[in-house]
């Protein structure tokens, strides 16, 4: 540690930058020794309030990183009780570490609203990497709650960022997946089905075993919605020896489905129970009624509606809107098949009471 120099305010913004850099790398052991030598730089009082300004924003986003959210929102406070005084270096920051700390505490709306006012200061950055991995992180934040077309327009432009910088393939895949998943929810499958393979023949991709499985699942995914059962199950079936991928519970849940349509109930049984297995170990309840779900309506006619209810009720009491959208209007089917049009109508009016809000919040998954 350099204690003993005393730093000028652009020497102490190059230790600022390269401490910023080690925070986006994740590289924690480094990026705490930067901490600690900025922080003695700063006790000596020399730098300019600008420099002192952009110290506490990225001393936020170490925090982030850190998981330290409490912290990180303190900083963040502090700073916006300088909005007058800020120049539009530090309002990009401050948008953008604010939305990152939203999104970490599942705020998931706020974080989207605030990525949002990030974009005007865009101009007053220069590095292109940067604003990359801005469009980046807004592109899967727009994903996670639903907003397709807009996901898949930022993530766009991510990857015509990365795909500039050879050494920045793996966030390029990344963006790839996304994008192809925006195109899935849309019904794009060929523009889908072009950026998965895409993805595969990607050096960083044949290195690496889990985005492997990523795309093989995305491809399950995308062939799953077509209805064309042969081919996802080739893909999804590639990803079971690998049960430490991200969507391993999710692919669980595809090839369920898949049993189930084709008439495969041993089958599909047999994946319910795996997936139960997998979500009560996990603590994922979301996924446990998935599978209580889907196990009794094919296998348990009897207790199907009481346990679509009681799913109903965890989805509401838990704000997933997507979810209990998607199941009131299931029991509400089933309700009008069996001529029962009073609860039919009830369930109809909270599947579209959810639908016409603004806003749905809901995990992706």
């Amino acid at each position: 540690m350099r204690s003993d120099v005393t730093f000028n305010s652009e020497e102490l913004r190059e230790l600022l930058n390269l401490w910023y850099m080690n925070i986006k790398l994740k590289k924690v052991q480094a990026a705490e020794k930067l901490k600690t030598e900025v922080s003695v730089q700063l006790a000596k009082g020399e730098a300019n309030d600008d420099v002192v300004k952009l110290a506490l924003l990225i001393h936020s986003r170490h925090h982030i990183l850190c998981k330290n959210y409490n912290e990180a929102e303190k900083l963040i406070s502090q700073v916006e009780r300088f909005s007058p005084y800020l120049k539009e270096e530090h309002y990009y920051y401050l948008h953008l570490f604010k939305g990152m700390y939203l999104y970490s505490t599942k705020d998931y709306y706020n974080s989207i609203e605030e990525y949002g006012q990030v974009e005007p200061y865009l101009s007053h950055i220069h590095d292109e990497i940067e604003k990359a991995e801005f469009f980046d992180l807004f592109a899967s934040a727009l994903y996670y709650l639903d907003y397709t077309n807009r996901s898949a327009i930022y993530a766009e432009k991510a990857i015509y960022i990365y795909q500039l910088y050879p050494t920045y393939e793996k966030k390029m895949t990344r963006m790839k997946n996304l994008i192809a998943l925006n195109y899935i929810d849309m019904g794009e499958y060929d523009l889908a089905e072009e950026y998965l393979h895409s993805a595969l023949q990607d050096s960083n991709t044949k290195q690496n075993v889990l985005v492997q499985m990523s795309i093989y699942h995305n491809l399950g995914l995308l062939y799953e919605n077509k209805g064309l059962y042969s081919a996802a199950k080739r893909y999804l079936e590639k990803t079971l020896d690998h049960d430490n991928f991200d969507e391993y519970i999710n692919t669980l849940y595809l090839l369920a489905k898949i049993a189930f349509a084709e008439g495969e109930n041993e089958k599909g049984k047999s994946f319910c129970e795996l997936g139960m297995k997998r979500a009560e170990k996990e603590r994922d309840q979301v996924y446990y009624w998935h599978f209580q779900v889907l196990y009794n309506a094919n296998l348990s006619q009897n207790t199907y509606p009481t346990v679509l209810k009681k799913a109903i009720e965890f989805f509401k009491e838990h704000n997933l809107m997507y979810e209990l959208q998607k199941y009131a209007d299931e029991i509400a089917t089933y309700y009008s098949n069996e001529k029962n049009f009073e609860k039919a109508n009830y369930y109809y009016r909270l599947a579209l009471g959810y639908q016409n809000n603004v806003i749905m919040f809901h995990s992706r998954r």
